[in-house]
């Protein structure tokens, strides 16, 4: 008899369903049904919750005493391997996925940053690096690209994007890069006052982008979590 089937006879034996055992070691149904089967194997923990709920013992549901069925404790042991190592495989891909998804905010953003070094910066009578770097802005609708650079708010938003995708909050990232844009557009669009330029507010662009921005900081913070509870 393999541990599935020991698994199985001693969850008919106490009358429980496959969702009852399920509901009660935490796990879903299939993942009962793939124990049964001996597609996959409990790991340590749930060995010793499905012993517990079965009044039994984890010698019992492996059959270590019986040397008749050492090959079913063999196969227990394949098994736990093959999913430990399913297991890291997986984290593997999701830092690999993880860490693209960052490195996509990141280009976009750096994207952003060039298009306005091409549109306000002067490329004539200064090095490339100088371009990239030091040329000051000019022409009209400038002010909000430079008050981003200036404040250092541009860089301190890419790393609000980026840095959560590395953990796998792709949506909030991918929230907050898109609003970081319509915020600048919007800002640049709708932010000019002349007729309060004399008094100190010519521009309410940082309004606007700020408050697009920080919406959606809040909007990535609940998709997240809508996302968690599903």
């Amino acid at each position: 008899m393999t541990v599935g089937e020991r698994i199985k006879t001693c969850r008919q034996n106490t009358g429980m369903s496959q969702e009852k055992v399920a509901d009660l070691i935490g796990v879903s149904r299939q993942a009962v049904t793939k124990w049964e089967a001996d597609q996959s194997a409990p790991n340590t923990e749930n060995l010793f919750k499905l012993a517990e709920l079965f009044g039994t013992t984890v010698d019992m549901l492996l059959d270590t005493g019986n040397a008749a069925n050492s090959s079913a404790v063999e196969q227990f042991y394949t098994l736990f391997r093959m999913e430990d190592e399913r297991k890291r495989a997986d984290k593997r891909k999701r830092r690999k996925e993880n860490l693209v998804s960052a490195l996509i905010v990141v280009c976009a953003y750096l994207t952003v940053y060039l298009i306005g070094r091409l549109i306000w910066c002067d490329r004539s009578n200064v090095s490339l690096l100088g371009w990239l770097v030091s040329a000051k802005l000019s022409g009209s609708n400038s002010y909000l690209y430079g008050w981003l650079l200036s404040s250092n708010l541009f860089w301190i938003a890419m790393a609000i994007s980026a840095v959560p995708s590395l953990f796998g909050k792709h949506r909030f990232s991918f929230v907050t890069l898109i609003a970081f844009a319509l915020g600048l557009l919007a800002g640049i669009v709708f932010g000019p006052n002349p007729a309060g330029a004399p008094y100190g507010h010519g521009h309410y662009g940082w309004a606007i982008w700020g408050g697009i921005y920080l919406l959606s900081i809040i909007i990535g913070i609940v998709a997240e979590l809508y996302n968690r509870k599903k």
